[in-house]
């Protein structure tokens, strides 16, 4: 299992170099900004980030009918190429799911990045317990209830996943 821990400065090196190494960095050098963010490490490596801010009003603002107003919203989640599909992915997205009821928000949001590795996102984003809602094309949001993450997440420690 990952350690999954908030940002430190002497991690923004790594995490510049696995957002680039996934296709989501823009080549400068990685600021935060006001953003929660965790990483993942795994046998002392540094693995995945996720990037999210745990109150948001991202539908509301944009006209979204479907959308049911202040939530979290995941800006950005990557995990490295290497340690994919061993749980890392799954690791950051429960802890913003604990992170996001604690603080009271009972949704969850994204839009997905686009680019070669779309569609493997929404995969993943859908195994997660994401759906799609309101229109689909570009900018396209998913979003589910806080508590659907965290019962597919129980399951699947159950399971022992």
């Amino acid at each position: 299992m990952p350690l999954i821990r908030d940002i430190a400065p002497a991690d923004y090196p790594t995490v510049e170099e696995l957002l680039y190494l996934t296709d989501l960095g823009d080549g400068r050098s990685y600021d935060p900004g006001d953003l929660d963010v965790v990483v993942a490490k795994l046998h002392g490596r540094l693995v995945g980030i996720a990037e999210f801010e745990l109150h948001c009003d991202f539908g509301h603002d944009e006209g979204r009918e479907a959308h049911p107003g202040e939530q979290t919203f995941i800006y950005t989640m990557a995990v490295a190429p290497t340690d994919r599909r061993g749980g890392v992915g799954r690791a950051l997205f429960a802890e913003i799911a604990r992170r996001a009821q604690k603080a009271g928000a009972t949704f969850l949001a994204l839009v997905p990045q686009d680019g070669a590795e779309e569609a493997g996102r929404q995969a993943f984003f859908q195994a997660c317990g994401l759906t799609l809602y309101g229109p689909a094309g570009p900018g396209a949001a998913w979003g589910c209830p806080v508590s659907e993450v965290l019962a597919l997440r129980g399951t699947a420690d159950a399971a022992g996943e």
